[in-house]
């Protein structure tokens, strides 16, 4: 089996478990199982010529993602015109909430995450902080240029830096903070922020999925298969660490372990992402 083809299974399925969900009312609908690159792409007006320069996109990243359509550009210029006559900053809130919604439901992980930073820049409150933190921590997992990753991860890290300042308990923010750094020249900064939370709640499932995760893309699938079956015990119904754990166990070479775990997926979980991972994990298997 490809351990290439599995890392952007693991990471695109993972996606859900890394971040989780925000608090409702932060960010509605943020989360795809459908990497997009994220890339700015709407109606070319000056103010999103800043959110260019602003995010470092080129002509090549743009073309990882299809544009807004007429219609995304209509219902975005419509949105940015309500938000500038918004008189409140909870209506201004709402609107954005809005904008941020037909971006992502556009595959714009970037753009959403843009605007949601500009505001959260101007009103520095827990609520924005957190939802601007985890927009770029989207935009840095889907982004398909590593350094279009980079740049999302650095802005990620900023906000979520700001809102462990304000809410230093937080263990999913920090759980969060700790994979920005995975891509970069001090992974271990990373690692030790997932241990860190470990030794304060050793059952946090966000945590241990993410050292599962790093354990597949060492080639550790035995500490993998340790993290994922120690998910499935707190989380019997957890398919996504299901998923990863008859991965490492392929490779380890329990294979009929393997095909039990990805059979389970199969016959119980009613996302098709999921089952569809599952078909292809174990075709995968077939070939080799």
């Amino acid at each position: 089996m490809k351990k290439s083809y599995v890392i952007v299974l693991v990471i695109g399925l993972g996606l859900t478990a890394l971040i989780f969900q925000l608090p409702k009312g932060n960010v509605s609908n943020t989360t795809s199982n459908a990497p997009a690159g994220g890339a700015n792409r709407d109606a070319k007006s000056d103010d999103h010529q800043d959110e260019h320069k602003e995010e470092g996109s080129s002509k090549s990243e743009e073309m990882h993602a299809a544009p807004l359509t007429k219609a995304q550009q209509a219902t975005i210029a419509k949105l940015k015109s309500e938000f500038s006559q918004a008189k409140t900053e909870v209506s201004q809130s709402n609107v954005l909430d809005k904008m941020i919604n037909t971006f992502v439901g556009a595959n714009h992980y970037d753009s959403a995450a843009y605007y949601a930073g500009q505001f959260a820049d101007k009103h520095p409150v827990l609520n924005n902080l957190l939802r601007a933190g985890q927009l770029y921590f989207e935009a840095q997992t889907y982004a398909l240029n590593p350094t279009k990753g980079k740049a999302m991860g650095e802005k990620a890290r900023v906000y979520f830096e700001q809102v462990l300042s304000k809410d230093p308990s937080n263990l999913l923010v920090k759980t969060n903070l700790a994979m920005t750094y995975v891509d970069t020249p001090t992974p271990m900064k990373g690692i030790t922020l997932l241990r860190e939370v470990i030794e304060q709640e050793p059952t946090f499932v966000p945590a241990l999925f993410n050292l599962g995760i790093l354990s597949i893309k060492s080639n550790q699938f035995g500490k993998g298969q340790e993290r994922f079956t120690q998910i499935l015990k707190l989380e019997p119904n957890n398919y996504k660490a299901a998923l990863n754990l008859g991965f490492c166990l392929a490779q380890l070479d329990k294979l009929d372990e393997a095909k039990k775990v990805l059979r389970m997926v199969l016959e119980k979980s009613k996302d098709p992402e999921e089952t569809k991972a599952a078909q292809e994990l174990l075709a995968e298997m077939q070939k080799h």
